[in-house]
Parts: C-alpha cells; structure tokens; sequence
C-alpha cells in the first residue's frame, strides 16, 4: 500500500481586519505573508512531494494568496478545491474532508484558519508534541506553518493512531 501524506498548512501573515463589504474574508495576505508562502513553497517543493496532490482550501483570500504562493513554488500539478467548510470549519469537519479523500490522491494538503488548523494538527501528533520536531506548536501554530504527516494507510483511516509525524515546516 503506497504511503500518503497529509499536510496542514495555516495561511499566512494578512492584513489586519478591516470592515468591508466581504469582511473578515477578504483581508489580503501582507507583503511578509506573500514572503511566507513562498517561503514554505520552496521547503515543500524540496521535499519531492509524491503525486497526484490535491489542494482543499479555504474561499477566504488569504488561504487562496497562501496558497498560491505555494503552488508557486512546486514544479506539479496539483488538483484545487476551494472548500467553503473550511473557512469556519472544525477538526470534525477536517477529519471529514480527508476522509473523504480518493485512495488514487497521494499527497493531500489543506489551506486553513486557526485555531482549527491547529487544534487538527495537535489532535493527530498527540505525543509526537513532545519532540522537539514540533516544539514551535506549543506556542500555538505559527504563520505559514505547516505540519507533514505520513498516513500509512486509507485516507478513510486516519486518525491519532494511524499517521506517523514526519516534521514542521516554518517560513
């Protein structure tokens, strides 16, 4: 059974939110943020990611610019779908969208929001928070940050037992 890989990336810096007519929806990523992205884009692509990835992101335009900003970098295709649960989603609803997922995608990878990208991430490393891999979560998911996790098995199986921690990736 080939190996997949499920990776949880927050999007990055934005603007502060501003009042306007699509709210907190529309704040743009700031220069740094664009920096971030492209920033994680460059690790990932060094990773040699394993295709076909699907991307399920957030409709809100920061996920979008981040992103981007990572597709940017990688030198695949990758297979987007703009998931308006994601904007206000929980660790229910993410546990759900990749269980969900194809047996035939390889590499899944999701643009959120915190506090769930977050409180998904920490659910599944569970102990692995111990290792100093991940020691960066403990002061809450960072910017652009995202988590890599190996999933042995069927997407339909993950869970805290079944992924194997691989690292944490910053901008």
């Amino acid at each position: 059974m080939p190996l997949h890989r499920l990776l949880l990336l927050r999007h990055a810096e934005a603007v502060p939110h501003v009042l306007t007519e699509d709210g907190d929806r529309s704040r743009a990523l700031t220069s740094r943020g664009r920096e971030q992205a492209a920033s994680i884009g460059k690790q990932l692509a060094a990773l040699d990611l394993h295709g076909p990835t699907q991307l399920l992101c957030s409709p809100a335009i920061r996920t979008r610019q981040t992103a981007q900003g990572v597709l940017d970098a990688l030198d695949q295709a990758a297979s987007v779908s703009i998931e308006d649960s994601l904007y206000s989603a929980t660790p229910d609803t993410l546990y759900g969208l990749v269980h969900a997922t194809s047996e035939t995608i390889r590499t899944l990878l999701i643009v959120g929001h915190n506090p769930t990208i977050g409180e998904f991430a920490c659910d599944l490393l569970g102990p692995a928070l111990q290792n100093m891999r991940f020691s960066a979560l403990s002061r809450g998911y960072p910017l652009a940050g995202l988590t890599i996790l190996d999933v042995p098995g069927d997407w339909l199986d993950v869970r805290p037992s079944t992924i194997q921690p691989a690292t944490l990736l910053l901008p």
